[in-house]
C-alpha cells in the first residue's frame, strides 16, 4: 500500500470461525460501511452476540449497508440496526431486496412467537423475554434499500463507488466490487458452486487489492459422483417402499424451490412415484412467486418456473399444518418445511411427529452449523431435544450434498484462479475454523499472497 493512501480498516464482527452473523465493517477516516448485517445461529453462545452491546460502534454511526443476498445470516440484524437509529441507506439487488422482505417479515413472527412460548414456561419473577424485533422495524427497514443491477457502478460520492457481481449462490446473490479511497475491495458474499442447478455460474473478477472470501466449505468436496436428481429418486423411493414420510428441512430461498423442480421432474420421467408434496412454508411460496418476478437473475424456462407450484400442497397457516399428517390422508408424503438446519420454523412440528418411527427419513440438502439441530442429526444424534422435551431419533437421516448452494474447496479455488494477478491480501471468513484453515494451507500452495483467517471483532489495518 502506498504511503500517501489513507488508511482503511476491516473488522469482522460476524462470520469469523463461524458460518452464520456476517458483519464486515470497512472504516476510513471520512466513513463508516457495513458489508452485511447478519443474524448469530446456532447455540445459546453464537446467538448470545446478537445482542446490541456486541458491536463495536452505534448503528446511527454507519452510512450504509450493503447486502450480498437475502439469508438471515446475512440480512437478519439489519431492524436491530434500524430499531437503534440507522438511517442510512441500505444496498442491494432487486431480487436480494424482495427476499430480505420476506424473511425478515418471517423472523419477526418467529421471534414473536419464540418469545411468547419462552414466556409462558418462564417462572414470573423473572423479566420477560422480548423479541430483537417485531414487524414494524422490518417495515421501516425495507423502506431504507436502494436497488441495483448487477456490473453496474454505483458512485456514492467522489472516493467510494461499488458494483455487484452475480455469485451464483441465491437469487439475487452477488459479490461486491468496493472501491474507496484508492482501495479495491471483493467481498465474496457467500459464493455458489460453478455450475449452479438454476442460477448463473458465479461472476469472474480480473482484480483486487483485496480479497474478503467465504470458506463455509473450504474442507469438503461435493459429491459428484451421484447427481441431485439420482440422490433425490433414492431417497424417495427407498422412503415409499418403508411406506414412510419424507421430511426436507429447506431453506425457503432457493433449495425448496429446486426441491420442487427436480422432484416434479422426477415424477413426470416416472423415476419415482406420484406423492403429493406439501410446501409447509409462506416464506417458501412468497420466495417462489418472487422467482417467476425475476426471471433474468435464474436459468429456468418460463414452463419451468411456473412448475414450482405444480403438484404442490401449499401450507399456509399452522391450522393446516395440523392436518398435514392426518391419518385419513395419504400414506406417503413428502414435506417440505423450514428451516433448513431445524433451528425453528414447521419443521420442528413434524420432528416431534415423525423423527421417533425408523419408516420416516429425515433429508437434510445444506450445510448444517455447528451447534444446530440440522448438525446434531447429521452426526448421528440419537436424540433431539424440541421445546424443552427429548425426542428419540429412529427415523433414516440422509443428506444430499450435492444440493448446496455453497461452492467447494474445489470451486473456490477454480474462482480464484480467474484473477490475472493475485489478490495482495486474501481473509477468509464465512467457515468453522477447520474449513478456513483447510482452505487457507490450500490457497498459501497456490499462490504467493497472504492468506489471514480471520478472527471475531479483530481489526486489520490495511
Amino acid at each position: 500500500m502506498a504511503k500517501d493512501k489513507p488508511s482503511v480498516q476491516l473488522q469482522f464482527i460476524g462470520a469469523a470461525g463461524t458460518v452464520t452473523g456476517s458483519k464486515t465493517l470497512v472504516q476510513t477516516a471520512k466513513r463508516k460501511l457495513l458489508i452485511d448485517c447478519g443474524l448469530f445461529q446456532g447455540n445459546k453462545s453464537e446467538r448470545k452476540l446478537n445482542k446490541l452491546r456486541m458491536l463495536p460502534f452505534k448503528p446511527s454511526e454507519l452510512d450504509a449497508i450493503i447486502l450480498t443476498h437475502g439469508h438471515l445470516d446475512h440480512c437478519g440484524y439489519l431492524p436491530v440496526m434500524v430499531k437503534k437509529g440507522f438511517s442510512g441507506p441500505i444496498y442491494a439487488t432487486t431480487p436480494t431486496r424482495d427476499i430480505t422482505e420476506v424473511i425478515l417479515q418471517d423472523s419477526a413472527r418467529i421471534q414473536e412467537e419464540d418469545a411468547r412460548e419462552a414466556n409462558k414456561r418462564r417462572s414470573e419473577s423473572k423479566k420477560p423475554l422480548k423479541p430483537l424485533y417485531r414487524e414494524e422495524h422490518v417495515n421501516r427497514t425495507i423502506t431504507l434499500f436502494q436497488t441495483h443491477p448487477a456490473n453496474e457502478w454505483v458512485q456514492v460520492d467522489d472516493d467510494l463507488r461499488f458494483r455487484f457481481q452475480k455469485s451464483g449462490h441465491i437469487l439475487g446473490s452477488a459479490m461486491v466490487e468496493l472501491e474507496v479511497e484508492g482501495h479495491r475491495f471483493v467481498f465474496s458474499g457467500d459464493v455458489g458452486q460453478r455450475v449452479p442447478l438454476i442460477l448463473d455460474a458465479p461472476t469472474s473478477i480480473d482484480e483486487t487489492d483485496y480479497l474478503i472470501l467465504e470458506s463455509t466449505y473450504g474442507d469438503k468436496l461435493h459429491d459428484d459422483t451421484v447427481s441431485p436428481y439420482q440422490a433425490l429418486e433414492e431417497v424417495v423411493n427407498r422412503t415409499f417402499e418403508k411406506g414412510g414420510t419424507l421430511v426436507i428441512p429447506s431453506f425457503a430461498v432457493e433449495r425448496a424451490q429446486e426441491i420442487i423442480l427436480i422432484l416434479n421432474n422426477l415424477m413426470d420421467e416416472k423415476s419415482i412415484p406420484s406423492i403429493p408434496i406439501y410446501l409447509d412454508s409462506p416464506m417458501g411460496a412468497d420466495v417462489t412467486r418472487i422467482f417467476q418476478q425475476h426471471r433474468d437473475w435464474h436459468n429456468l424456462s418460463e414452463d419451468e418456473c411456473d412448475s414450482l407450484t405444480k403438484n404442490v400442497n401449499i401450507v399456509q397457516s399452522f391450522e393446516e399444518t395440523l392436518n398435514v399428517l392426518d391419518e385419513d390422508g395419504p400414506k406417503n408424503k413428502i414435506i417440505i418445511a423450514g428451516s433448513g438446519m431445524i433451528t425453528g420454523g414447521r419443521v420442528l412440528y413434524y420432528l416431534k411427529q415423525l423423527v421417533g418411527d425408523s419408516k420416516n427419513t429425515v433429508l437434510l440438502v445444506g450445510h448444517q452449523a455447528f451447534g444446530t439441530r440440522g448438525h446434531q442429526l447429521s452426526n448421528g444424534a440419537h436424540e433431539i431435544k424440541i421445546d424443552e422435551e427429548k425426542f428419540q431419533v429412529h427415523a433414516e437421516i440422509s443428506q444430499i450434498g450435492s444440493l448446496s448452494a455453497h461452492a467447494d474447496q474445489g470451486d473456490l479455488l477454480w474462482w480464484l484462479g480467474h484473477f490475472k494477478e493475485t489478490p495482495k491480501h486474501i481473509f477468509l471468513n464465512h467457515g468453522e475454523k477447520e474449513a478456513t484453515e483447510a482452505l487457507k494451507k490450500k490457497v498459501e500452495g497456490t499462490y504467493d499472497c497472504a492468506v489471514t483467517a480471520t478472527e471475531l471483532n479483530k481489526v486489520y489495518e490495511l
